[in-house]
């Protein structure tokens, strides 16, 4: 049964639509970079006139929206390079630029949209041809070829005093511990279930000598269509939980039973009835 597990992100349309289910059910927590916690405070050794940004995993641009409204205050001019590999999420964060411009907004920040995987991004930036003062990539990291080899790249091609700053799920949650769980019944399958924790460690192994924060942003996900196996909303949330296409049909009765049992003994009510479980992201800030 293991040989018929798929990746749900190898279904492009379907990863899409249990992505807007899972934002239409977190609570509690803010999708955006958090600017005053993680931004304002860290970049107040930069004074430059040109401030560079290197955007991972854009998607549609809602995550950048806010961050690029500070920059654009804070700084006469923001070259901004956006790279991701869906062209349809990319054109979004397109439409959002050129409408920020029809409102006389973002006048001193230039943009760039790079459709294509960070890795191959890195390769035609060749070493330290570019280089960034802020590096952001918000829980994407699953999807790059060699997580830990990618971000010490990305760190690389920071300028002095620059920030990386890289979100992922928490291992100390009730989803982190569901991913340590998935991924002893995928053990075959590469960093579907990576944390925030498993890279800070293993970036310090690599380069002990970078300064390394972390900044835990709390949120609940409702779960309560999960355990309703009629419901699409809850079978297409399953799937985004597990990172399993199909997750109820493609996986063994044993798998299934485990993972909805651990659910359920995860989860917390709310005044309505909801099911809720703890789902918290952790923003990991490498210091260049």
């Amino acid at each position: 049964m293991a040989k018929q597990i798929q990746r749900l992100f190898n279904h492009k349309e379907d990863y899409w639509r249990a992505f807007q289910t899972y934002k239409r059910n977190i609570r509690g927590v803010q999708r955006e970079l958090n600017v005053k916690q993680v931004i304002e405070t860290v970049l107040t050794n930069i004074q430059v006139v040109e401030f560079k940004v290197l955007s991972v995993g854009t998607g549609d641009g809602t995550v950048d929206e806010p961050l690029i409204d500070f920059l654009a205050d804070k700084f006469r001019k923001v070259v901004y390079i956006a790279v991701d590999p869906v062209e349809d999420e990319l054109q979004k964060f397109v439409a959002i630029t050129a409408n920020k411009k029809t409102q006389q907004q973002w006048k001193n920040v230039q943009f760039e949209f790079h459709t294509e995987t960070i890795d191959s991004y890195i390769g035609r930036v060749n070493g330290g041809v570019n280089t960034f003062h802020l590096i952001h990539a918000v829980q994407c990291a699953y999807y790059f070829t060699d997580p830990i080899e990618v971000l010490l790249q990305l760190y690389q091609i920071l300028t002095k005093d620059g920030i990386l700053v890289n979100v992922l799920i928490s291992s100390s949650d009730k989803i982190g511990e569901l991913y340590l769980m998935m991924e002893k019944y995928c053990s075959h399958q590469n960093h579907w279930y990576l944390t925030s924790d498993y890279l800070e460690r293993n970036v310090a192994l690599r380069l002990p000598q970078v300064v390394q924060t972390t900044i835990i942003q709390p949120g609940v996900c409702n779960i309560t269509e999960c355990f309703d196996e009629e419901s699409h909303e809850g079978n297409d949330l399953l799937d985004f939980m597990t990172q399993v296409h199909c997750f109820r049909k493609n996986v063994s009765k044993e798998i299934s039973e485990n993972v909805l049992s651990f659910l359920k003994n995860g989860i917390t009510e709310n005044s309505s009835g909801d099911c809720l479980i703890s789902w918290d992201s952790k923003y990991l800030i490498m210091h260049k």
